[in-house]
């Protein structure tokens, strides 16, 4: 996943960060709103783990870098575990952390 453009002036090369998404930026592709510029969007197809249907939107469970996580999906339709979906990350909305500090490298 690229760098934020907002912290490319924050993190030096070879700085460990740590980095974080709400799941209201991270949603299937076409299920869901960016905040940012549409250039601020990365795409990236993953797995499905599990589904939440909530009524009119449903949470989506994907294995993204050895981890788990939650995505918001508006109109959603039916997903199965194990399918492969396209999801979009509004890295305009990435909150990013020094790992060796636990400080935040927000402007």
């Amino acid at each position: 996943m690229p760098l934020p453009s907002q912290f490319a002036d924050r993190v030096r090369e070879g700085e460990k960060v740590a980095f974080g998404l709400r799941p209201d930026d991270i949603f299937p592709t076409g299920h869901g709103l960016h905040s940012g510029a549409e250039s601020a969007v990365y795409d990236l197809t993953l797995p499905v783990a599990i589904t939440e249907p909530l009524g009119n939107e449903t949470l989506v469970f994907v294995e993204f870098a050895g981890r788990e996580w939650v995505a918001r999906m508006l109109n959603p339709r039916a997903l199965k575990s194990g399918e492969q979906l396209k999801m979009s990350f509004d890295l305009s909305q990435a909150h990013l952390f020094s790992v060796e500090t636990g400080k935040s490298l927000a402007i």
